[in-house]
């Protein structure tokens, strides 16, 4: 499964790549064939040294660098969050909808914290390694996304036990 989450990847950035470059004939705009080539060799870069560069032995008991694994699962609980920003926009009809609010947009980055830190204690032991990375390791980023997306259901649910704790 390893090898094929690596196969899909870069064979889906090699066809961004080959979508700019049609993109570039039909436009003649190099700036834009600049950006978007600059945008993902980073993605190629970030995701080679994430989760490809080669591991290391560890000795018996040594827990693994998780540093990849946290920033991924935060990235995609950002992403659920950002996709529940747009989700709610979209929801109205065109001509009802309010313009982009930039402040809404990136108001739930302040909550992150309190939606992260308790998705990141579940998993902390979870031992998924990026490099040899499972379909059912693979949910544990899925759960992020969806923890993202509802993150004010999220907080609304620990505000409603605090209270209920404070009122016992």
């Amino acid at each position: 499964m390893p090898g094929l989450t690596s196969i899909v990847f870069w064979i889906s950035l090699a066809g961004l790549c080959v979508l700019a470059l049609l993109n570039y004939t039909k436009a003649r705009n190099i700036r834009r064939l600049v950006v978007w080539i600059t945008i993902l060799a980073a993605c190629g870069a970030t995701y080679y040294f994430l989760f490809q560069s080669g591991g290391h032995l560890s000795a018996k008991g040594e827990q693994p660098n998780q540093t990849g694994f946290v920033i991924v699962l935060y990235v995609c609980m950002l992403l659920g969050m950002a996709c529940h920003y747009f989700y709610t926009l979209l929801l109205k009809p065109k001509r009802e909808r309010e313009p982009f609010d930039l402040g809404a947009f990136l108001a739930p980055v302040f909550a992150s914290p309190l939606v992260f830190l308790p998705l990141l204690g579940a998993f902390q032991n979870s031992q998924v390694d990026p490099v040899n990375l499972t379909l059912p390791k693979f949910m544990v980023f899925f759960v992020a996304f969806e923890n993202g997306f509802f993150w004010k259901e999220v907080v609304d649910n620990r505000r409603k036990e605090q209270e209920q704790g404070h009122g016992q």
